[in-house]
């Protein structure tokens, strides 16, 4: 199967989005985002996010409230970025492995794009407020379901082999937020082949073996 492009309405949507936020919100959520994730949520305060933008704590509250109202804009931030690679009106049109692999390849790109926000969301959500975590939650839900129902159909179709939709969604996601902690820009793999070795990896796990295959093996 070939690979299917990326479109080019994800790109679009990033700017719908700097136009909505202002400049120096955008450059205080992409400092926080940095620092959230290499120290952690906990071990980071205003005033040191404050001290990197070269803004005083005063200054700071003018574009967030808290601390706990940054995180939030942060979570609808990301979380909006992959709600925006499941909103496509073509996935459903598609047979489900190329649903699916347009997808896969698009949160790794965006995980790739915006790695210190998604890191934060994956790998530091122990530490956040539980208010927060729910509404991040919520917005997480969504995005799975629908990643578990093109897994599903495929599941009907034949295209993949019958796996249970739920688990195979949880290895699906866990594959790819594992580009978190493997991935190194400037290392061996370029973005693009570690995206190329995300979906091999994972349709090889979903897609059912060709007829001839499977009577061979009777």
């Amino acid at each position: 199967m070939g690979v299917i492009p990326m479109r080019g309405a994800r790109a679009g949507k990033a700017v719908l989005e700097a136009v909505q936020e202002p400049a120096r919100l955008q450059e205080v959520l992409d400092v926080a985002g940095r620092l959230f994730n290499e120290k952690g949520y906990r071990a980071t305060s205003l005033a040191e996010i404050g001290e990197a933008l070269g803004m005083n704590k005063a200054s700071l509250y003018y574009y967030v409230r808290s601390k706990e109202d940054l995180i939030r804009k942060l979570i609808v931030r990301a979380s909006g970025r992959l709600r925006n690679v499941a909103r496509d009106p073509q996935l459903d049109a598609l047979p489900a492995d190329q649903a699916l692999e347009r997808l896969v390849r698009e949160h790794c790109a965006v995980i790739l794009e915006f790695p210190n926000e998604m890191g934060l969301l994956v790998q530091q959500r122990r530490f956040i407020e539980a208010e927060a975590l729910g509404d991040l939650v919520e917005r997480e839900r969504v995005y799975v379901a629908y990643v578990r129902g093109v897994i599903a159909r495929g599941v009907t179709e034949g295209i993949f082999r019958p796996v249970d939709p739920g688990i195979a969604t949880q290895l699906v996601l866990d594959t790819i937020n594992g580009l978190l902690r493997w991935f190194r820009v400037g290392g061996k793999r370029s973005a693009t082949a570690a995206i190329d070795e995300v979906w091999t990896f994972i349709l090889g796990g979903v897609r059912a073996e060709p007829p001839g295959r499977r009577a061979s093996r009777k």
